[in-house]
């Protein structure tokens, strides 16, 4: 069996998917930059012979051209992630999201990789005039930085050359929630638990909006049923990631 390589898989989601895949006999090789210092994470993973880790930075291309070698199967969860970093730090979104992706892309096409899944938002839907909830063909409004860099990205996968090897599969997600390795309390329901286990006052704003969410675990098994499915059946596809049901 080849092993899936994650991109970003020390992160939040990602240490999450690789206990799940590793739990189901899967080879998982890991390429991460561990911006945010969670060396400790790797301590969970280094020991299973079907895991492998590789410090890389998605900005330099030829530093993780060769980690694609006997790859078929490519999981891009690597970015700056959310609305308030990216607007912190806007270079190095455009940087991380757009040049390191678009590295990623170009490497999977020079590698004949036939599967990337890529890890997109809902947050390119932005804030809908309606109570109607978004489909996957409701019109994108994306107002942040984050999320114009995914929809420049998707729009770009979506019209790919289809008769060439590389099939990629798009994951709007919803927001996050749910333990992790590598935990993120930035999140609103982390945030919000956080704050009131530790007895502080909630400062609660914009109280009339609503977003979706999903359990760190349904991603993961999600990410898991993508990885497992006839690549035809998923290629240039987009799927709402996160319901009620």
């Amino acid at each position: 069996m080849k092993p899936i390589l994650l991109i970003g898989g020390a992160g939040y989601i990602g240490t999450v998917l690789t206990e799940h895949l590793l739990s189901n006999k899967h080879k998982v090789r890991c390429i991460d930059n561990l911006a945010y210092e969670q060396h400790g994470v790797l301590k969970l993973f280094l020991k299973n012979k079907n895991y492998e880790f590789h410090n890389s930075d998605i900005r330099d291309k030829n530093l993780i051209k060769e980690h694609f070698n006997g790859i078929e199967t490519v999981v891009l969860l690597a970015g700056i992630v959310g609305d308030p970093i990216s607007k912190k730090y806007p270079s190095i979104t455009t940087e991380v999201n757009l040049k390191g992706t678009y590295n990623v892309i170009n490497i999977c096409e020079e590698k004949k990789i036939k599967r990337l899944i890529y890890i997109s938002t809902c947050s390119n839907y932005g804030i809908t005039d309606t109570n109607k909830i978004a489909d996957e063909n409701h019109k994108l409004k994306p107002l942040s930085l984050y999320a114009k860099t995914k929809v420049e990205i998707e729009n770009f996968l979506i019209n790919l050359n289809k008769k060439k090897e590389l099939k990629p599969t798009i994951l709007r997600f919803a927001t996050a929630f749910g333990l992790s390795p590598r935990m993120r309390f930035d999140l609103t329901v982390s945030e919000f638990t956080k704050q009131l286990a530790l007895g502080k006052e909630l400062e609660v704003y914009d109280p009339n909006t609503w977003r979706p969410y999903c359990h760190t675990r349904d991603f993961a098994n999600f990410i898991h049923q993508v990885i497992t499915a006839k690549v035809d059946d998923v290629a240039f596809e987009i799927f709402n990631v996160g319901d009620n049901r």
